[in-house]
């Protein structure tokens, strides 16, 4: 009995601790409560049905939440490690804050890791809800099969003027309009913090926040031009989608807000803050 025990012991202790260590892309959909040192929020990574070719996690959305209800941008960097490590941004005022998450061998519902904000390191750890958003489909339009549909113009032929209620749309100088039920119209401009608010009966608020520039990295590689390449083109896919494929909302925002020196990062950036206004509330 004893050697038969003796045994067993040895077999289950020479099993490889990495039996199961590895992960699956789709283990990473979910809505997480998340916590990094002590703030609290949701993360949601999903599954947009794009197709894609690279890089794997290409086909990836995912955003964040604060406590008060306010969405930041998500951008994922990099998945290694077998699946089971990733690298995402989240894009916090002034601040591309950097996440590294990893999913739990044994536990696929929970994510721990480390987050950098000023140069000092932090800890953050995520727990998968029971119930979970479903997927962002985004369809036949991020495949590009989608035929436009035709534009009515106003008397400038700029297109059509304002949104409907409830839609958010880009003027013809480039700001990201939106119009509540009510008829309350809110402005913002791509790539600059704070809005303006035009009630119904005209009053006009304004809301203004300082920015801190960000830091640009070196040139790009040509392998890493053309990964960049290739985001940057996901994110405008994702902006036809929230547009509603509003070819003149697009034509607005590209002829205003992205001119041909513009560098590839901040392309992206300026992508990215437009997906998280027309995302947003």
């Amino acid at each position: 009995m004893t050697k038969t025990l003796t045994a067993t012991l040895f077999v289950l202790l020479a099993v490889p601790t990495f039996a199961r260590a590895d992960a699956q892309i789709a283990e990473w959909f979910g809505e997480y409560a998340m916590n990094h040192d002590g703030f609290q929020g949701t993360l949601r990574i999903q599954d947009s049905t794009r197709d894609c070719a690279a890089p794997a996690w290409c086909h990836l959305l995912a955003s964040y939440v604060d406590k008060d209800g306010v969405r930041r941008l998500v951008t994922i960097r990099m998945m290694d490690q077998a699946w089971q490590h990733m690298v995402f941004y989240i894009a916090f005022p002034g601040n591309q804050q950097r996440f590294d998450g990893y999913l739990m061998s044994w536990d696929k519902s929970r994510i721990a890791g480390t987050t950098v904000w000023e140069g000092r390191t932090f800890g953050f750890f995520a727990v998968k809800r029971a119930s979970a958003t479903p997927p962002i489909d985004l369809g036949p339009l991020a495949r590009g099969r989608v035929a436009r549909p035709p534009v009515v113009a106003d008397s400038t032929g700029n297109g059509s003027g304002s949104p409907a209620p409830g839609k958010k749309g880009i003027t013809a100088n480039g700001e990201v309009e939106t119009v509540l039920p009510d008829g309350t119209r809110r402005i913002s401009k791509p790539g600059q913090c704070g809005s303006t608010t035009i009630f119904p009966n005209g009053t006009v608020s304004t809301s203004q926040c300082n920015q801190v520039p960000m830091a640009t990295p070196p040139f790009p590689d040509p392998v890493s031009a053309k990964w960049l390449d290739a985001h940057s083109s996901s994110l405008l896919d994702i902006i036809r989608s929230l547009l509603g494929n509003d070819q003149t909302s697009i034509d607005n925002y590209m002829r205003n807000n992205e001119p041909p020196s513009m560098g590839i990062y901040d392309r992206i950036r300026m992508r990215a803050n437009l997906i998280a206004m027309l995302s947003g509330a």
